[in-house]
């Protein structure tokens, strides 16, 4: 759960500038009243981005408009992840020694 919601102000395929705002439209309206009409925003609390990289199609790059940007899991995820991983490990451990 996040407390502050991060997002790319999106020019020409370009990430601008990122901001902290409480909501959607709020960040897309100053994101149009700082680059023009057809400026727009997208959160990015779970990618890492940073001034100058791209948001071509609907994923984030890093500069070079090549390398996708890192995703960085949510919490749940991340516990998610790593109860199933823990599952894994359980059942090799069992098998390793002779368990059921």
């Amino acid at each position: 759960m996040y407390y502050q919601r991060i997002f790319a102000q999106i020019y020409e395929d370009t990430v601008q500038n990122r901001i902290i705002c409480d909501d959607y439209e709020m960040a897309n309206y100053l994101a149009r009243c700082t680059y023009g009409d057809s400026a727009f925003a997208v959160e990015c609390n779970q990618y890492r981005v940073n001034v100058g990289d791209k948001y071509i199609d609907g994923i984030f790059y890093l500069s070079d408009g090549e390398t996708v940007a890192a995703y960085i899991p949510s919490e749940e995820e991340e516990v998610n992840r790593l109860t199933e991983e823990n599952n894994d490990l359980t059942l090799l451990m069992a098998d390793m020694i002779g368990g059921v």
